[in-house]
């Protein structure tokens, strides 16, 4: 006999792992410079709110690839480190999220900036495969010029 509660349970732990592997990727991919791979994490309606930082409003595919070839070209090394990954509402097909990030950028202008953020997240599955749907980065403290 199958006990479901537990089956549901296991489903919801890899929706979970798949969600935050999810993020780990889209760090991996910007911090490359791997601007397919990085469009990919998102849906492709997503919707991506970087209007706090004066980076802008992203929505789709075409958009948010065109800010990730910005990117590249101004900048020479980007690391993102990602905690402290809440996930909640989860569905089959939805869940919601927030994940800290600390990030570094060191532009081709010789300028080394220092970013404090939280990621308030909606997250969509299509076709099978977790994408993030909404992004909204919020300052958790202020953006630092470190050099």
């Amino acid at each position: 006999m199958t006990d479901f509660r537990l089956e549901k349970t296991i489903v919801r732990f890899e929706d979970k792992f798949l969600i935050q592997e999810l993020n780990y990727f889209y760090a991996l991919y910007v911090d490359k410079f791997q601007v397919d791979q990085w469009v990919n994490v998102f849906t492709s309606d997503a919707y991506f709110d970087e209007r706090e930082f004066e980076y802008g409003l992203h929505v789709g595919h075409d958009a948010i690839r065109a800010y990730a070839v910005k990117l590249v070209e101004d900048n020479i090394f980007v690391a993102h480190l990602m905690a402290n990954h809440t996930i909640t509402d989860l569905t089959d097909t939805a869940a919601r999220g927030t994940v800290f990030a600390l990030v570094e950028a060191l532009t081709k202008a010789n300028v080394h900036a220092r970013f404090q953020v939280i990621y308030e997240d909606e997250y969509a599955k299509v076709q099978g495969e977790w994408k993030i749907k909404k992004r909204v980065l919020r300052k958790t403290f202020p953006v630092e010029i470190v050099s």
